[in-house]
């Protein structure tokens, strides 16, 4: 891809606009240019149907600002306006701005249209071609000074301003929206739009503007609802009122009424009570009467009963039979107690002789055994004495080695060569101590000539309490330097005001000023290797906004010279060029002789010749007199040069500390030198410590080694003495078993086998006695066993038999009660019975005569009224007579409670006006409400139509963005904030609603580790910031409906790497089929920056140093042959 400054321009025809078409033509043409003159009015010219509807296909100025008369033809897609500052860039935004209609104020320029008209002149001009899809429009400003007035024409015909404005609109152009048309003096304004307000300019620039309508509806729509709810809840409260009032008077006309009612059913109740009474007395005495009855003749049918003869006889019967059995059961009872007796003496007997069997049984074996286990023994014993034998004639003990003495000898030796080792050691250990001893005393003096340097004057404390002051980061920074300095190759500097010294304190305020507050607050590298570290550690890591630069490559002032001698510059009045006065480490100055040209920039305290310092000297930069002085000369034409003057504070800030006596200076170079002195002998002193260190550990491994060797001899000894005693061992062990075994033999040889003859003969004959003892105990033992068996079976049978009369006999006695209890229960139920029918007789007559006399004073309605109360209640409970009692007590209550309140018959019409008048207001709440549903619905609607497309566009912008953030390594998001105006409804509870304060929120995040923060004018750098309101503007390139846009010099305050990605950027998605055309104003252009075939490149030239004539052919030929 061609690039800028070393392009082969054959390749991309249009990257430098008409510059490259010029080519073609011959190279010695000169072309008379009269000043003002851009470039852009060439031979490549774009055809109408190229353009988007609305895009400028043409500008024409004519005495506007700075130009004379200027004509750009900018193409289709993106347009880069470039030129040096104060060439008129910014004048054709200008021009961009007010020829479409725009007010003044937009461009936060001048108030009036007079002042746009250029000076000297009294008319200016501005006359721009909008392509309109089917051809084009002109449409031209004519400015007059005198009046501040100005004309319009379209396509040459005089038209009005409303016309104008009608006609831009129609083409989609919105010059007073940021995310459209961004002027230089508004890119702040971007950074402190609130959220509201970029929401409404991104609606206008996608061209949504039904999104507008439809925000401003609801605006509306929610105005309308909370007033409605207002009056609604204002009525409702009202009927509320109303009703809590009619709710009072409803209780005085329930009263009345109750009051009414209740004389009613008193007469009625009166007359019902003694009716119910005998009704409910009159059933308990024919119920009581047929009790009576029922009683009486169960009586009767259980006294009558046989049953009671037939169980007694039978009775009397099962005793006599009980008695009998009993005492025949008692004499097998006897019979079995005496042979169990008998059994268990014989079974005693026969357990004794058991045990006198078993002892001559045990005897006898023992006898048999005893022999036996010595033949065992003896064999056993004369097969160990032969194993061990054999063992013994295998394993012999070692013999004594021939070169035992050599083995001593070489024992000797090692304990010699341990002693040399060990004396050598500690000769190296006391080397060691002594150099430390020597270190220690060195670094003692080190710090007492160090602490003899701070004592000197406290010019660094100052100084960094003033650094503190200017950059909280820059002493952060600072102190974590301090604390891990090892982690760098090379010494790391500190903040340059820290570094350096001023020689004359009056000249500190002027120093400072040439070198600039950020350039004293900059760390200096002595490599780049360092210079990552501390980028690495410092700023990505801790996240401080320090500056940091590397000396590796810079020349120090010795090799740059200068460019006059003092003498000339003494002449003039001049004390001396900047780094005359400062001392500072050799890397420092050679940064700032790089940065700051300190060794170009001379100082006079006083006033100086300047004319002699332009015409003489050509200086093109010195302050004199408190005053910083900028030369700048024309190039071309006329060579003209420019004076520029500011004045400075001669105060410094961080350079404060004023120079040195040369005493004092004396003495610091007399410590820093003896202090480099006592370091380089420190210095040796490590290097002499690693010799001994190694050394010594070349001293303990030999040591170590000889120690094994010895280790090993030792051992080798110890396996033959352990050889030696195991062997001895095992001779002892076979001399004891072969004695044993002697000793068995003869015991053997001494034994008589007659002995146990005669004793194996005595305990069998005690054995056949006692088995004739035991079988004649055996038979007498089953004898009376059998007896009691017997017995037994005698005496189970008659308990069985006995068990079953004795049953019956409870079960006949059992019934026999039952039958006496019956009668008795049956007595005693017809004596209730008959006492309960006379006490029911005696209540029904009782009744009758009660009810007789109630009913004979009733008149004829009365008794009707009593009818028809018992027919109402016939289909339901009539109620006992208890119940009817309490309830003619409860009336007689009510009317009591209604005649004391003093109620009349006149609350009855008062209640029912009012209850008229809270039926029209409950009407009228319903159709309120009825309204308010109609305007949500509304409402709803119209946020359904809103909200969702509102959220797409924000998500496809968020998308971009975070894209385009994400191609810089930096973090990004775009989101629609929601708003609430405290008030939620039945239908949502979520406070979400106040639409005019919806807004989009930027956040972004340029740093590692770094949470996302809202894009502010506080929070964010001035690069940052116009790194956001770019990329935000790129992202909205795909929806944008706009024809054109326009950013002037938003790549001001952007770093390098920043720069060249957003260029990237910008030129991918400004130069795609089908995007709306792109200005780009700046006036400065990065190196090998990225470009694209449907670029044009305007370069504007303007200017006092402008030349009278330009080739623009040889331009490009030259500039080829330099790519």
């Amino acid at each position: 891809m061609p690039r800028m400054g070393q392009t082969k321009v054959e390749q991309k025809p249009r990257v430098v606009d008409e510059l490259v078409d010029s080519e073609s033509e011959s190279d010695e043409r000169e072309l008379k240019i009269s000043r003002p003159l851009a470039n852009g009015t060439g031979s490549a010219v774009h055809r109408a149907h190229e353009y988007r509807a609305g895009a400028i296909m043409h500008i024409s100025l004519t005495n506007f600002i700075t130009y004379d008369r200027i004509d750009v033809s900018p193409g289709p897609h993106m347009n880069m306006i470039i030129g040096p500052n104060g060439t008129g860039k910014s004048s054709i935004v200008c021009a961009i701005a007010l020829g479409l209609g725009e007010n003044t104020s937009v461009m936060k320029r001048a108030k009036d249209i007079s002042e746009f008209v250029k000076h000297g002149h009294e008319h200016g001009a501005i006359e721009i071609t909008l392509a309109t899809g089917s051809g084009s429009v002109k449409i031209k400003r004519e400015m007059a000074r005198q009046g501040n007035k100005s004309t319009w024409k379209i396509d040459g015909r005089g038209s009005t301003f409303a016309e104008v404005q009608r006609r831009t609109r129609e083409l989609r152009i919105q010059v007073n929206n940021l995310c459209q048309f961004l002027p230089q003096d508004r890119v702040v304004e971007f950074s402190k739009m609130s959220a509201q307000d970029l929401l409404k300019q991104t609606q206008a620039a996608v061209g949504r503007e039904d999104l507008q309508q439809l925000q401003e509806e609801l605006v509306k729509r929610r105005a309308q609802e909370r007033q409605a709810m207002g009056e609604v809840a204002r009525l409702r409260n009202d009927t509320e009122t109303l009703r809590k009032q009619n709710a009072l008077l409803e209780r005085d006309v329930q009263r009345w009424q109750e009051m009414q009612t209740a004389e009613s059913q008193i007469r009625v109740l009166t007359a019902l009570v003694p009716l119910t009474r005998y009704a409910e007395v009159k059933a308990a005495h024919d119920a009581a009467k047929q009790a009576k009855n029922a009683a009486l003749a169960a009586f009767l049918q259980t006294r009558d009963s046989t049953e009671a003869n037939d169980l007694q006889r039978q009775m009397d019967e099962l005793e006599a039979l009980a008695a009998g059995r009993e005492r025949a059961r008692r004499a097998a009872g006897d019979e079995r107690l005496a042979k169990e007796k008998a059994v268990r003496h014989q079974v005693t007997t026969l357990e004794r002789l058991e045990a006198d069997n078993k002892e001559l049984q045990a005897e006898l074996d023992g006898i048999c055994n005893q022999a036996q286990r010595r033949r065992e023994q003896t064999a056993a014993l004369r097969a160990e004495v032969a194993r061990l034998e054999a063992a013994l004639n295998e394993d012999q003990p070692p013999e004594e080695e021939e070169d035992d003495s050599s083995a001593r000898r070489a024992a000797r030796e090692l304990r010699e060569r341990q002693l040399q080792v060990t004396n050598e050691l500690v000769e190296v250990g006391d080397e060691q101590k002594a150099l430390m001893s020597s270190g220690r005393q060195v670094s003692a003096d080190i710090e007492r000539r160090a602490a003899q340097l701070r004592g000197l004057d406290d010019k660094a404390l100052r100084q960094r309490e003033a650094l503190r002051k200017a950059s909280e980061d820059s002493v952060r920074a600072l102190e974590w330097l301090e604390q891990n300095r090892d982690k760098f190759a090379q010494h790391v500097f500190s903040p340059v005001c820290l570094e350096a010294s001023v020689r004359d304190s009056r000249y500190a305020g002027p120093i400072e000023a040439v070198v600039g507050g950020n350039m004293l607050r900059t760390f200096v590298t002595q490599c780049d290797a360092d210079y990552y570290v501390f980028t690495r550690e410092v700023i990505d890591g801790l996240h401080l906004r320090v500056s940091v630069v590397s000396s590796a490559g810079h020349r120090a002032p010795s090799e740059l010279g200068s460019t006059h001698s003092r003498e000339a510059l003494a002449e003039l009045g001049f004390g001396g060029y900047v780094v005359d006065f400062l001392e500072a480490p050799r890397a420092v100055l050679a940064v700032l002789c790089s940065r700051a040209k300190i060794h170009e920039v001379p100082l006079a305290l006083g006033s100086v010749d300047h004319s002699a310092c332009e015409q003489r000297l050509g200086l093109r930069e010195y302050i004199a007199d408190g005053t910083r002085y900028t030369l700048m000369r024309g190039r071309y034409g006329s060579h003209a040069s420019t004076v520029t003057t500011a004045r400075i504070s001669m105060q410094p800030r961080l350079l404060g500390g004023g120079g040195e006596s040369d005493e004092v200076r004396a003495t610091r170079e007399r410590l820093a030198s003896e202090i480099d002195k006592l370091r380089d002998t420190q210095t040796s002193n490590e290097a002499q410590m690693k010799r001994f260190a190694s050394r010594d550990r070349t001293l303990r491994d030999a040591h170590r080694q000889i120690e094994a060797q010895e280790a090993e001899l030792r051992e080798t000894r110890r396996a033959r003495a352990d050889a030696v005693q195991r062997w001895e061992r095992q001779r002892v062990h076979f001399r004891t078993k072969r004695a044993q075994l002697q000793s068995l033999e003869a015991d053997t040889r001494r034994g008589s086998d007659g002995e146990v003859v005669e004793a194996k003969r005595r305990v069998e004959q005690g054995k056949r006695e006692n088995a004739k003892d035991r079988a004649k105990c055996l038979a007498l033992a089953a004898t009376n066993a059998a007896a009691a068996v017997t017995a037994l079976h005698a005496l189970a049978r008659g308990g069985l038999a006995g068990f079953r009369d004795t049953r019956a006999l409870a079960e006949h006695r059992a019934s026999m009660a039952r039958l006496r209890e019956a009668v008795e229960e049956a007595q005693v139920e017809l004596e209730r019975a008959t006492d309960a029918f006379n006490m029911a007789k005696a209540a029904a007559r009782n009744a009758l005569d009660d009810t007789r006399a109630v009913t004979e004073d009733l008149t004829e309605e009365e008794r009707e009224a009593v009818r028809n109360e018992q027919e109402r209640r016939s289909g339901t409970s009539l109620g006992t007579s208890d119940e009817l009692e309490t309830e003619l007590t409860t009336c007689r209550q009510r009317l009591s409670m209604a005649a004391s309140s003093g109620v009349s018959s006149a609350v009855i019409a008062q209640f029912a006006e009012r209850q008229k008048k809270l039926a029209g207001m409950v009407t009228q709440v319903q159709q309120l409400e009825a309204e308010l549903l109609h305007v949500r619905r509304r409402k709803r609607h119209a946020r359904d139509q809103w909200e969702q497309p509102l959220v797409d566009v924000v998500a496809r912008i968020s998308e971009k963005f975070r894209t385009m953030f994400d191609h810089i390594d930096c973090l990004g998001e775009v989101s629609l904030r929601k708003a609430g105006d405290g008030f939620t409804t039945e239908e949502s509870s979520v406070d979400d609603e106040d639409y005019n304060n919806w807004g989009i929120e930027i956040r972004v995040a340029f740093r590692k580790n770094e949470a996302l923060q809202p894009l502010d004018n506080h929070r964010q750098s001035g690069g940052e910031r116009a790194v956001s309101t770019i990329l935000y503007l790129q992202a909205l390139q795909s929806l944008v409906a706009a024809p054109f846009r326009v950013v002037d010099e938003i790549n001001q305050g952007m770093d390098e790497r920043n720069e060249r990605l957003v260029h990237s950027i910008i030129v991918d998605s400004a130069c795609q089929q089908g995007s709306s055309q792109y200005f780009l104003i700046t006036p400065k252009l990065l190196p090998d920056l990225d470009y694209h075939p449907l670029m044009k490149v305007l370069c504007i030239f303007n200017g006092e140093w402008q030349p009278e004539s330009f080739n623009f052919g040889k331009y490009i030929s030259n500039a080829r042959r330099s790519a």
